[in-house]
This record gives structure tokens, sequence and C-alpha cells, in this order.
């Protein structure tokens, strides 16, 4: 088996139903998709099966947590690479296609693009924020070497060499379940190691946003968790190196807090709708600065990890 394509899943049928939908009619010999289902209830059992395709399989980790599920992927998977695509996330055509390119290649672990596809209507002012948080486009050359760029990539539309990234039986980190940032962790990780990321725009998947992921309490919340991984991923394992690149982001974080802060407070004096995106900057900024108050999560973060 050349590739699986793992598709961690949690309770969301009819998404996880055309996300399958737009990887099936993709599917070659040497590929197959595994689904797995982190319900204890294990409710995407039918949903697989009704595809009877023995090239699209089913495996239940009732263990919650979406790093259980990443790492039953990996354990589980025939294929030689690995790659993720969120059940939240629909694949365009072409999508195996590119994987398979870079499989045969010999890439290390590449990365495609994310555009968003929203599913209510937007709060006024939030567009161009949500536009650039949910949307991954580095804005390279295809095949690009985006290893300087670790911290902006994770595990939602990603291939994976088996036995150069996942040396570890477990490979993500239970310690991050519920709080996020696990696929990032795993990332630098490998950076740290020598092995080059590799970008790979041809790989296209579509993330479906639903109208309550796109609210502002939401996205000021989700950027908070951003701000404080980035003082985690940077911290690293500690040491007066990562420690000294903690305080940096958090000197920033709290520029960013000032600064933004104090613009939304303007606008909204003002009446301008832009305040909105003004205050969800200035919630990443108080992430940096409180980076240690870990935000509750649900245990399975899923995409909004």
């Amino acid at each position: 088996m050349r590739l699986t394509v793992a598709v961690p899943t949690y309770r969301r049928p009819d998404m996880l139903r055309e996300c399958l939908d737009s990887l099936v009619p993709q599917l070659v010999g040497g590929v197959e998709l595994l689904v797995v289902d982190n319900d204890p209830a294990a409710s995407a059992r039918e949903t697989v099966a009704s595809y009877g395709r023995a090239d699209v399989r089913y495996a239940h980790e009732p263990k919650p947590g979406v790093v259980q599920a990443r790492n039953r992927a990996v354990g589980e998977s025939a294929g030689a690479y690995l790659g993720f695509i969120d059940d939240d996330e629909v694949a365009r055509p072409g999508w195996i296609a590119a994987l398979l390119r870079h499989a045969e290649r010999g890439v290390t672990a590449s990365f495609g693009m994310v555009v968003p596809r929203y599913l209510g209507d937007l709060p006024p002012g939030l567009k161009p924020l949500l536009d650039d948080l949910y949307t991954r486009d580095l804005e390279r050359p295809a095949d690009a070497d985006i290893s300087d760029r670790w911290i902006h990539v994770g595990t939602g539309n990603s291939l994976f060499c088996k036995a150069a990234c996942f040396v570890e039986a477990a490979p993500f980190s239970a310690e991050l379940n519920g709080t996020g940032g696990e696929d990032v962790w795993l990332v630098r990780s490998l950076v740290e190691r020598g092995l080059k990321l590799h970008w790979n725009p041809e790989a296209v998947v579509e993330e479906q946003i639903p109208a309550d992921r796109s609210t502002l309490a939401y996205v000021s919340s989700r950027k908070f968790r951003h701000g404080q991984q980035r003082i985690i991923m940077m911290r690293g394992a500690g040491g007066p190196k990562g420690w000294a690149k903690a305080a940096a982001w958090m000197g920033v974080g709290g520029v960013q807090y000032a600064l933004h802060g104090g613009r939304a407070v303007a606008l909204r004096a003002l009446g301008k709708p832009g305040w909105r995106s003004e205050a969800v900057r200035a919630s990443g900024g108080l992430g940096k600065m409180l980076w240690w108050k870990l935000w509750e999560q649900t245990p399975y973060a899923g995409s909004a990890s």
C-alpha cells in the first residue's frame, strides 16, 4: 500500500459524508481511506460501511481526544505514506493525485492549501480576519521548502512519510489533548530533526465553517488559543534559549493587546464595524501574555485546534 488517507472524525455525520464523497472518486490502486471514529458510540461506522469498498476502512478509537485518533491512524494505516484530512474538509479534484506526486518523489512531509467555505452569514467587519484565520496559503512555489513556516501548518491537509516522520508509536503528544497544537508540535519536532517540509498548492481542500465558528466569541477564543500555542511552541522544551524566545513573544503579545485593544475601543465608540477584527487581534495578544492559562476545550479539538 502506497498511501493511506486518514480521516479522524467525531460526531459530524453530514460533513464526514461530504468529505468521503469528495475522496472516494479519487481512489486509485495502492490508496486507501481510513476513517478513525473517535465517538465512543461508534456513530460513524454505518456511514463508512455504506460505501461497501475494501479500500474504505473503519477504525474505532473510543478513547476521547483528537490526539488518540491521530495516533490510532498512524498505527492502523497500511500505507508507506500517511495523509490527513479533517472530517469538515472537502477535497477538490486532484487532491489524492497531488499527494501521490509528492510520495513518488520521496518527499518527507508536505502540506497543501486550505480555503474556507462559510456556511452562514458573517458578522460585519469580520470577513478579512476570518479569511486570514481559516485560509492556509503560504504563497510559495510548488514543492518549495517551507520548513521556516512550520508554525503555520498542521495535519489538516498533510502528507507524511511514516518511516521518517513517525519514529514513535504514538507521535502526537497526549499532553496537548484537548488544548490543541498537538499537530504543530509534531511538525516542530520534524524540523528540529532536520527533516524538510514542502509546499503542495495543488492539494486543495475546502474547510466548512459553520455559523457558530464565525462568531466574534468563537473567533476570539480561537485567536486566544493560537496566541498561547505560539508561546508554547517557541518555548519548546525550555532552557535559556527557549525561555528567551517565550519572553520575547510575550512582549509582542503585550504590544498587540495594547495596540489592537485600543483601536477596538476607539472604533466601537465611532460605530465602525472594524472594531470586531481589532478585538480579535487583541485576544491573540492576550493569549501570548497568558499562555500558561490553558483555554478549556472539548476533548476532541478537531480542526479547531
